[in-house]
C-alpha cells in the first residue's frame, strides 16, 4: 500500500514537469528516425507488467517507472492514431494540463488496482486525460 501511494504522489510531484510529446521518444533513439516498429520494440519488454511488477521491475525507481509508462505511451499514440504535431502545436499550459490529467489517472487507477496491466492503465489513461480535455476546449 505504501508503495502504491508513494508512487501516485510522485507521478502528481513529477506530472507537470513532463512533456508527453517529447518523453514518449527514447534518447538511445533521438539520432535515427523511429519508425512504428522500432517504438513497439522499444515497448515489448515493458507490455507485460501490471502496475505492481512493473514497479518491482524497477527496483522502485520512480524515474524508471515513468520512463517504463513513457515508452509504452509511444505505442498507445500509434495504436489510436493521435495526432502528436497537434499536440507539440498546442500551447504548453495544455500540454501541462494533459500531462497532470494522464500520470493523475495512472496514479489512481494503479492504486484501485496494483494488478491491472499497466499498458491497459496507461492507454485507458491516456485516452481519459484527452477526453477530458476535448472537453475543456483544448
Amino acid at each position: 500500500m505504501m508503495i502504491r501511494m508513494r508512487l501516485k504522489l510522485f507521478l502528481l510531484s513529477f506530472a507537470p514537469a513532463i512533456l508527453l510529446v517529447t518523453s514518449a521518444v527514447s534518447p538511445v533513439f533521438a539520432a535515427e528516425e523511429m519508425t512504428i516498429e522500432k517504438y513497439i520494440e522499444v515497448a515489448q519488454p515493458y507490455l507485460h507488467h501490471s502496475c505492481a511488477s512493473a514497479w518491482t521491475a524497477t527496483g522502485e525507481n520512480a524515474d524508471e517507472y515513468v520512463a517504463m509508462i513513457n515508452h509504452i505511451v509511444a505505442v498507445v499514440f500509434i495504436n489510436h492514431d493521435f495526432d502528436i504535431q497537434r499536440l507539440a502545436d498546442a500551447p504548453e499550459a495544455d500540454q501541462e494540463q494533459l500531462s497532470v490529467l494522464f500520470y493523475d489517472e495512472i496514479g489512481e487507477r494503479c492504486a484501485a488496482d496494483s494488478q491491472k496491466l499497466l499498458a491497459g492503465v496507461v492507454e485507458n489513461s491516456l485516452v481519459h486525460a484527452f477526453d477530458v480535455m476535448k472537453g475543456r476546449g483544448g
